[in-house]
């Protein structure tokens, strides 16, 4: 039997004016931006009064088509890139480089976007360090819905407080020229900038360095002692490698470990012996940006093992997962 994780859609938090205005245009009242919210960006900053989803709120209409150039050039990409994390490789990027990348087809979405809903819950990870949070948009009441998945960080400003900034975030089609661009702007930018993208490559280059085995071997290792070395630590581990499109990357670590508790995720938890499938993944995908992944894995006495098979795929060089069927 082979069963998919997957989730119900919920909303957290009270709407605010931000959510009002997306329920308006998801009736019919029309999309993007408001005159209201569009007139905020000219003093939109940082601060530690703002939630994640107010960040993501502020970030996405400053993207937006209407503002990019009004009320003058470039004018989104600035407001945008006051919100960067540190550690974000586009914070190290001049402003006219922020707003080419921008112009992208896998950003598309950021830009075009003329209705927005949160697909899910906000999600603290590491102590309250990393939010992420779920998102759908589309151009157009008829269009179909694209999956973004923005990763926050706590970050320490100037003044001695901390404050939300956008660290990631993962549109549903992959990017896969990122690294390339990134290594040639590098060399245009002064020693400083130059020297934090080296330092995000290299981390960016550990990541690349897990192949779809050993995303899943790490997940399902931390999957089987979901508390070690803290409560809902291995929880924690499976959201951190959800991709846009995956169900569960909505989920808090205590909605994944409801899951956990079916039955038929029982051996998830409950697993003696591991052999993850080293050879050449199954391509989904022609370009091979989809991958099928095997793990086989039995109790302590049984003698047939049963198949975990996961679908996987590249985002920013990083495989995350999409979605996996347990087979009996």
């Amino acid at each position: 039997v082979g069963v998919m994780l997957q989730s119900a859609r919920r909303v957290w938090g009270k709407p605010n004016v931000f959510q009002r205005m997306m329920s308006a245009a998801a009736a019919g009242g029309g999309g993007g931006p408001t005159d209201t919210q569009s007139a905020a960006l000219a003093t939109a900053q940082p601060s530690p009064a703002l939630q994640p989803r107010e960040v993501i709120e502020t970030v996405m209409c400053a993207l937006h088509r209407r503002n990019q150039d009004t009320p003058y050039a470039r004018f989104g990409s600035e407001v945008a890139m006051r919100f960067l994390s540190p550690d974000s490789p586009a914070s190290q990027r001049s402003l006219e480089q922020f707003a080419d990348y921008l112009s992208q087809e896998w950003y598309r979405p950021l830009v075009e976007w003329s209705e927005m809903r949160w697909d899910g819950d906000l999600v603290l990870l590491g102590n309250g360090a990393e939010a992420y949070q779920q998102a759908g948009v589309r151009s157009s009441p008829t269009a179909a819905w694209v999956s973004i998945r923005w990763i926050l960080a706590r970050v320490l400003a100037e003044g001695g407080h901390e404050e939300w900034r956008v660290a990631t975030v993962f549109v549903q089609e992959p990017d896969s020229t990122q690294s390339d661009d990134l290594e040639a702007a590098a060399l245009a930018l002064p020693a400083e900038a130059a020297a934090a993208i080296s330092r995000w490559r290299k981390r960016q280059m550990a990541e690349q360095r897990l192949s779809p085995a050993d995303v899943v071997e790490k997940v399902m290792r931390a999957l089987r002692t979901p508390d070690e070395p803290h409560p809902l630590h291995g929880c924690e581990v499976a959201i951190r490698y959800c991709s846009p499109s995956n169900a569960a990357s909505r989920l808090s670590p205590q909605g994944f470990e409801a899951y956990l508790r079916e039955p038929w995720y029982a051996i998830m938890t409950e697993w003696d012996e591991l052999q993850v499938e080293r050879e050449q993944p199954e391509a989904v995908d022609p370009d091979g940006s989809v991958v099928l992944q095997d793990a086989l894995v039995r109790r302590s006495g049984d003698e047939s093992w049963t198949v975990v098979t996961w679908q996987l795929s590249l985002h920013s060089g990083t495989w995350l997962t999409d979605s996996l069927t347990i087979t009996e």
